[in-house]
């Protein structure tokens, strides 16, 4: 019975249009948008009294992530700016590289920022996002990353199959 419908729909439906239906399906997904307060509690959930992080934000600006705090390290407080440029997105992670970094770029201070597994991981210079740790984001059951930018100061994720 199942090819009988599947031999009369193909002679219904030409190939260009089983290949445009196909394509409009690739291309469809599910936009979420991601504030900068959404990320700010994953990165906080993570962090400890140990990291010695004060201060801490994030926002964005254009299509840069800006990530500020003050940092502890001896007694001494040195405050950081870190620009995050989007890469790309792998299943449901967003790998982002250092842009810019103020007052110096150690990777010392990256690791303690952002090396948080399973959520965030900071590898060769790149930051790894997890958004499955984000509720809007976990409510979609499957798919991936097709698309992802930085629009009217919010992180849109576009998820599909």
């Amino acid at each position: 019975m199942k090819d009988w419908v599947q031999r009369k729909l193909n002679d219904v439906i030409s190939d260009d249009v089983q290949a445009k239906m196909k394509e409009k399906m690739a291309e469809s997904g599910v936009t979420v948008p991601i504030s900068a307060s959404m990320l700010m509690r994953i990165f906080q959930k993570q962090m400890t009294k140990q990291d010695q992080i004060q201060q801490f934000s994030i926002s964005f600006q254009d299509s840069y992530i800006h990530v500020n705090g003050i940092i502890k390290k001896f007694l001494v407080r040195i405050p950081f700016s870190i620009v995050l440029e989007p890469l790309e997105a792998k299943e449901r992670t967003l790998l982002f590289k250092i842009h810019e970094m103020k007052p110096l770029n150690q990777n010392w201070i990256n690791y303690r920022i952002f090396h948080k597994p399973p959520v965030t991981t900071y590898e060769e210079k790149q930051i790894h996002i997890n958004l499955n740790e984000i509720d809007k984001v976990k409510v979609i059951p499957v798919g991936k990353i097709k698309q992802f930018s930085i629009q009217d100061e919010k992180l849109r994720v576009k998820i599909g199959l």
